[in-house]
């Protein structure tokens, strides 16, 4: 039998059994069930000859969260299983978990030690593979990280870290390779009584690409050498605020300088700002509105290009229609620019990207939600061949219990 299938005859005879008991966050202990299907009319996100495809999802979430005097342990584990309608050479399962350990040794001493595994399919986006046989394409990505925080006297924060992350493609991924890359950090808060903070952060540290191999000059002269470095280094400056205006509104910003500098072929190196800007505002019970403008910066490393710094801008009302009911509307657009190329005068690359969503979630009962939506994206760029759209039509079921 299918794991669909199995899947679905599991949760509905578990439906049938538990349903009067009610999954509650505050649970000590819950259990997700969700089972969905989404139609991609481009899949590949092509200029031409374009291919449709449906994937199917099924999904098992078990959550753990408890207090225990003053620490609190929590986790969540998931996989999640991908089935492709026409092109099954893409299936794959996913494992995915997020723990933390919220830990406190006084009222003063407190911090997080957390790990984290995501397992997903590289955008098509970004990752553009025409033999069949290598687009399948999963990115692991684990995130181990230790913070704590001090209060020293009244609203003073002293803060510090230390994080390890790694990232690993299944396939060769020359533009975005695997990395494993460790960090501190240290700084300091000051937090207001109303809940307003202010953030400084210093943050440091050495990566190490782990698919790529080092070709000197002496064994290929430029311009023909791809520069794909195998060490690099990591620096950046943060600053963070956080306000809450009213009981309706609150307003957050981060603005940072972040540094990379490779060990042997310094063009790939970047020195950008790079900042965030979020905005919440609820009007009304009914009503919210989280908008955001950000830039950010992604190592992106080819011939004609090492990075690119993305300004972008995310619009997302919500009107809750009844008490079980809520229609939520996504809009982003993005503006991509590659710099650092190693070849004077190629081409520039310039993207925009757009994507609007349109979706209406629905709660049967506490123990049951239902999500359907309909979304268009699209790319315009300044390379041959690199323009899409694609429409996507998507509906999932999720049980808790």
């Amino acid at each position: 039998m299918p794991i669909l299938d199995r899947l679905f005859v599991a949760s509905t005879l578990a439906v049938s059994l538990v349903s009067p008991v009610f999954a509650d966050p505050d649970d000590t202990f819950n259990i997700y069930v969700a089972a969905g299907a989404q139609q991609d009319s481009n899949l590949f996100r092509q200029a031409a000859n374009e291919q449709s495809d449906t994937v199917q999802t099924t999904s098992l979430t078990l959550a753990l969260s408890k207090p225990f005097a003053q620490q609190r342990f929590s986790l969540d584990a998931t996989l999640i299983d991908y089935r492709y309608s026409k092109n099954d050479y893409l299936d794959y399962q996913a494992k995915n978990y997020n723990g933390a350990w919220n830990w406190a040794l006084s009222h003063r001493l407190t911090g997080v030690l957390s790990a984290s595994r995501t397992e997903a399919q590289n955008s098509f986006v970004d990752y553009t593979e025409s033999t069949p046989e290598r687009r399948k394409n999963v990115r692991q990505t684990d995130v181990n990280h230790l913070g704590a925080e001090w209060q020293v006297r009244g609203g003073w924060r002293l803060l510090g870290g230390l994080t390890n992350t790694k990232q690993a493609n299944s396939q060769t991924f020359s533009q975005q390779s695997g990395f494993a890359l460790n960090t501190w950090e240290a700084g300091a808060k000051y937090l207001w009584p109303a809940g307003s903070y202010l953030q400084l952060l210093r943050r440091e540290g050495d990566g190490e690409y782990i698919d790529q191999q080092l070709v000197s000059f002496a064994m290929l002269r430029a311009p023909f050498n791809p520069q794909h470095d195998t060490d690099f280094r990591q620096i950046e400056t943060e600053a963070r605020l956080f306000v809450p205006f009213t009981g309706k509104s609150t307003l957050s910003a981060k603005l940072a300088k972040q540094a990379r500098e490779h060990q042997h072929f310094s063009q790939r190196d970047y020195d950008v700002y790079v900042g965030r800007l979020d905005y919440s505002w609820q009007p009304t019970g009914k009503l919210a509105l989280n908008s955001s403008l950000r830039r950010e910066v992604a190592a992106y490393q080819d011939y004609a290009s090492s990075y690119y710094l993305g300004d972008g801008v995310n619009l997302q009302p919500t009107w809750q229609i009844s008490a079980r009911t809520v229609m939520r509307l996504n809009y982003d657009w993005q503006r991509r620019r590659f710099d650092g190329e190693l070849i004077a005068g190629l081409a520039e690359r310039r993207d925009t990207l757009q994507s609007i969503r349109l979706g209406i979630d629905w709660l049967p009962a506490r123990w049951a939600t239902v999500t359907t939506s309909i979304q268009r994206d699209s790319r315009k760029s300044s390379r041959d061949n690199f323009d899409f759209s694609t429409n996507i039509l998507s509906v999932n079921a999720r049980l808790n219990f």
